[in-house]
């Protein structure tokens, strides 16, 4: 399960949005799960920065985490929205929810 991430984008810089990827239970073989971001009413790279890679849950682990940058911007906007998914989880596992959405609230 994904979590959904909600922040202002800042006004500069850049700013850590951070998904939480946790398992229902603990593991008793290590689980591995992908992760990737896409645009929505968010762009890459002028909204946030593209991620993707492989998570792995050690055995006693299940909690991991996914961090996308957002850049800060002075330009007034309407909120937006991009989404982390989760794929091709290892055999000792499932995906329950694999989709987080971020939202980007506009600071401006």
């Amino acid at each position: 399960m994904i979590s959904d991430v909600q922040s202002k984008e800042g006004k500069s810089g850049t700013t850590a949005f951070v998904f939480v990827v946790s398992l229902s239970g603990n593991p008793l073989a290590p689980v591995t799960v992908d992760y990737a971001s896409a645009a929505g009413t968010a762009g890459a790279p002028s909204d946030f920065q593209i991620v993707a890679g492989t998570l792995t849950f050690p055995v006693g682990v299940n909690i991991r985490t996914v961090t996308v940058s957002v850049l800060g911007d002075r330009v007034r906007e309407a909120d937006e929205l991009f989404t982390v998914n989760l794929s091709n989880p290892s055999a000792n596992a499932y995906i329950d929810r694999g989709q987080g959405v971020a939202t980007i609230v506009n600071d401006d």
